[in-house]
């Protein structure tokens, strides 16, 4: 196997399997569960599907028994794409796809809007847009543009006949993730960011499953992420 594809698949099995080192674990354990759950829930075998912004395809081993073909689409050329292009013009014709996934690249778009009409074009009837966005979380690359709340959510895919969104864990994870988060941003030097990823950081992550499956709240106000299904 090439190194860089191996270095690409790497990447993609630790957000899939996060490490209790990431500062970000809480969110990508759960968002793993809920897309798993929601992928077992769609009819069919032999899915077309379309990653949009998929230089990694985190979530690819989820549906890989089930899969007619699987395209990735990126705007920056790795060796997991297959067709360079944006998510505001997809180049492909209308009702092609059973699944479009889209996680992590709505915040990029300069024009969201268009990027959901897009997806909704390529889907089939019936087909499904699995989507994750962030809420309360801070910039985690300079040319992120939006954050995104269930409301403006709902009006982003008005146009898709069901939607359901569920947060990516309570406003207690949420709170935690966002202080581990933090903590990692404001550690100056790797080795510092490096000794904090593998002492405070995992304790935060234990406190937070420990909030979360303590249930002692639903409010989801400090969410850090929601997933997103819709159907066309």
């Amino acid at each position: 196997m090439d190194d860089k594809y191996a270095q690409w698949l790497k990447v993609a099995d630790a957000r899939l399997h996060p490490s209790i080192t990431n500062p970000n674990y809480l969110v990508l354990r759960r968002r793993r569960l809920i897309l798993d759950e929601w992928i077992t829930g769609i009819p069919g075998d032999g899915l077309r599907v379309l990653d949009v912004g998929g230089r990694y395809q985190p979530y690819r081993p989820l549906l890989q028994r089930r899969l007619r073909s699987y395209v990735a689409l990126d705007v920056s050329a790795t060796p997991l794409v297959d067709v360079l292009g944006s998510g505001e013009q997809i180049p492909f014709k209308a009702c092609t796809f059973d699944l479009v996934l889209a996680t992590g690249v709505f915040e990029f778009f300069p024009q969201p809007r268009v990027a959901a009409a897009e997806v909704h074009r390529v889907l089939k009837p019936g087909g499904h847009l699995l989507l994750s966005v962030a809420g309360v979380c801070p910039r985690m690359n300079d040319n992120e543009q939006w954050r995104y709340l269930p409301l403006g959510l709902k009006s982003l895919l008005a146009s898709f006949s069901k939607i359901e969104i569920v947060p990516e864990g309570t406003s207690l994870g949420g709170i935690v993730r966002l202080n581990a988060v933090a903590l990692s941003c404001f550690a100056k030097y790797r080795i510092i960011r490096q000794i904090l990823h593998h002492t405070i950081v995992p304790i935060m992550n234990l406190l937070g499953l420990g909030l979360e499956g303590a249930a002692l709240s639903t409010n989801d106000q400090i969410a850090g992420n929601y997933s997103v299904l819709a159907q066309k």
